[in-house]
């Protein structure tokens, strides 16, 4: 697998952005360009300076209007393969995903930027509202209170009746999550973003959490913000957490490799922020010297998920 790399700003400049948010965009995407457009303004709408940093996969390459640095991986790439890579290429101490579909209140990156920073966190969390459908992605709107939003524990959301708007339950701890877009810091919790399961089959639907509950077990400070910060677009015939999988059967037989994508990234890197170039990206190798780590990180997860240990060996 190879990357290119694009647009990507000078690191003399001492006026940079002091968070990067990285977004996916899968070459299968709908509307990929009207989405691409719509979530590159909101990005330029926050009350602070933020870089994006888009993720490109199987070849697929950026329009020419798109004026923000972006990075393009010759095969497919799951959804928490390309969050990896965002981890990998950033250039900023504090990072943050947003999804394609999902927006950010305008002041939403300096309301959790401040709140981690005051909270002395890893990683913060905020409320986000659920929409079904995209009339939202081009709006603008600025962060808000919880209060006149309802939460509802159906999954997938369902709308309500009643009008009212439906919250997520992320920044009220409701629903156990930290939300689908957190910010947090990288000098506490270093350029690692789970990508694979102990037998090397990729994580496709619960990296979010797996990669919380890294943080807690390892002792990480998580906090949440009680505020609506973002809208949360859901379409369940779409989306990765509502299709089939096996993850947590796969998670619970196997653990989680030690070895992340953001760490093949950023071997095969080097200092690629001089200027574009194209570099070769390689996948953790079969029955290397990590399997017997994964193994005990295997037993980690599983303790934490609260069943009994059962490692397979891979070999």
């Amino acid at each position: 697998m190879r990357v290119t790399s694009h647009n990507l700003p000078s690191l003399r400049d001492h006026n940079s952005p002091t968070v990067t948010v990285f977004c996916a965009v899968w070459h299968k995407q709908p509307n990929k360009l009207e989405l691409l457009k719509s979530h590159l303004d909101n990005l330029k709408q926050q009350s602070i300076p933020v870089e994006p940093c888009y993720i490109f996969d199987n070849g697929d390459t950026a329009p020419d209007w798109l004026n923000a640095p972006w990075h393009s991986f010759s095969k497919p790439l799951t959804i928490y393969e390309a969050w990896a890579a965002g981890v990998a290429l950033t250039r900023t101490r504090y990072v943050m995903n947003l999804n394609m579909d999902d927006r950010l209140a305008t002041d939403a990156v300096e309301l959790m930027l401040n709140g981690l920073r005051s909270q002395n966190a890893s990683l913060i969390g905020g409320e986000w509202i659920i929409d079904f459908d995209h009339a939202f992605q081009t709006e603008r709107f600025s962060s808000s209170d919880v209060q006149p939003t309802k939460f509802a524990p159906d999954w997938p959301p369902i709308p309500l009746s009643d009008g009212e708007q439906l919250r997520l339950g992320s920044g009220t701890s409701e629903r156990g999550t930290f939300g689908p877009a957190t910010l947090w810091d990288l000098e506490r919790t270093e350029r690692w973003y789970p990508s694979y399961f102990g037998n090397r089959e990729p994580i496709l639907s619960i990296g979010d959490g797996i990669f919380w509950k890294y943080l807690l077990s390892n002792g990480h400070k998580l906090v949440r913000l009680s505020r609506v910060i973002g809208r949360y677009y859901s379409s369940p015939d779409a989306q990765a957490e509502f299709k089939p999988h096996n993850d947590n059967e796969t998670l619970r037989l196997h653990g989680v490799h030690k070895v992340s994508f953001a760490q093949q990234v950023s071997a095969s890197q080097g200092d690629t922020h001089s200027k574009p170039k194209s570099v070769d990206v390689t996948l953790p190798a079969p029955r290397s010297a990590v399997e017997t780590h994964s193994q005990a990180l295997a037993v980690q997860y599983l303790a934490m998920f609260g069943r009994r240990a059962q490692v397979h060996s891979s070999a």
